[in-house]
């Protein structure tokens, strides 16, 4: 059975997302076959090694490597390829591991999730700073996607940070050409369609990790935050 987190566990968790997210890295050792132990919570199971402060990670290193060498990871590159694997090999990543009995061992996709949601006010700040979203569309405008098989019903609305991210996107969806949506018609005219029709937009809040389902509402509020503290 599954060890049930406690509150200090998802302090220490929730401390390492924040702060990855916002330095837009995570630190390892040099060595990584050496940044990782044995599960304390599952028998059979390793739990690889990372920390979000380089004075913890240096600590660490110097006890567990015996040098003090380490390398940074970035978010994108995390997310998008070390978590994935991790979960392939059905271990763990440690978050911040500090050796005490309220080591976090984290569920490597639970932890993407998190990570991808809390990216999210950076994704719509970023969006404010360019000005401009990308939509799939065809000749009468935007158009939905449906959800995956196993999501809720209803269609999504798919936006994208970059011209060629819609691209690749494009013959998958079914659309003809790739709209460049200037971000004060996004919020003011295509945000209220989709509001009408689509059950959530879908953002890609850290590159190559996969898309995330944001009410519409929610969406628009991070938008407009993003303008208010730029």
């Amino acid at each position: 059975m599954l060890h049930r987190p406690r509150i200090p566990e998802l302090a220490q968790r929730d401390r390492f997302i924040r702060r990855a997210v916002s330095e837009g890295r995570v630190l390892t050792f040099a060595d990584e076959e050496t940044a990782s132990v044995p599960s304390q919570k599952v028998r059979g199971r390793t739990v690889q090694l990372f920390w979000s402060s380089p004075i913890e990670a240096t600590r660490w290193a110097e006890a567990l490597a015996g040098n003090n060498e380490l390398q940074d990871i970035a978010l994108a590159t995390f997310a998008a390829e070390i978590l994935p694997g991790i979960a392939k090999a059905k271990g763990f990543a440690g978050t911040d591991w500090v050796s005490d009995p309220i080591e976090a061992e984290v569920d490597p996709l639970d932890l993407q999730i998190r990570l991808k949601t809390e990216a999210i006010p950076y994704y719509a700040a970023a969006a404010r700073i360019r000005g401009e979203v990308f939509l799939v569309g065809d000749e009468s405008g935007p158009i939905l996607t449906p959800a995956g098989p196993w999501a809720p019903a209803g269609d999504l609305l798919h936006i994208f940070a970059a011209r060629a991210e819609a691209e690749r996107h494009l013959k998958q969806a079914g659309g003809k050409r790739v709209i460049t949506d200037p971000i004060i018609d996004f919020v003011g005219v295509t945000l209220s369609w989709a509001a009408t029709r689509a059950r959530a937009v879908a953002i890609e809040p850290i590159a190559g990790a996969g898309f995330i389902e944001v009410k519409i509402g929610e969406f628009g509020r991070q938008l407009a935050a993003a303008q208010t503290s730029a």
